[in-house]
């Protein structure tokens, strides 16, 4: 049971993290309309490097994702301290990418203990 919630939690947090990096630059931040697909390209393709990996739930995936998750976190963080009317911005990406690293590493790490229990 805990071990399917971990993997639900973190596949609709790391699903919801590419779907808010990409609204945040299209629609909701302050990008320049003629520099949106060069931020699109650099923002968004790191998110979908493991992302196969990640929707079949593989170890090694899962970890690259939440070590690539990391930077998102701390982007996030930078930008909810440093701009105040980007602020509920930064804080919803890195709440996203924090809460992708904590249920996938409960996820693996449930899976391994019950694997080994069997």
């Amino acid at each position: 049971m805990k071990i399917g919630a971990a993997r639900w939690l973190s596949l609709i947090s790391y699903l919801g993290l590419i779907a808010w990096v990409m609204a945040w630059i299209v629609f909701l931040g302050d990008v320049p309309r003629e520099r949106i697909s060069l931020w699109l390209l650099l923002f968004v393709p790191p998110l979908l490097v493991p992302l196969r990996g990640v929707l079949y739930g593989r170890d090694k995936a899962l970890i690259w994702a939440a070590l690539i998750g990391l930077a998102y976190a701390v982007h996030g963080g930078v930008v909810a301290w440093s701009d105040p009317a980007q602020r509920w911005l930064g804080l919803i990406e890195a709440g996203l990418s924090l809460s992708y690293l904590v249920s996938a590493s409960y996820f693996i790490r449930w899976r391994a203990l019950a694997a080994a229990a069997v």
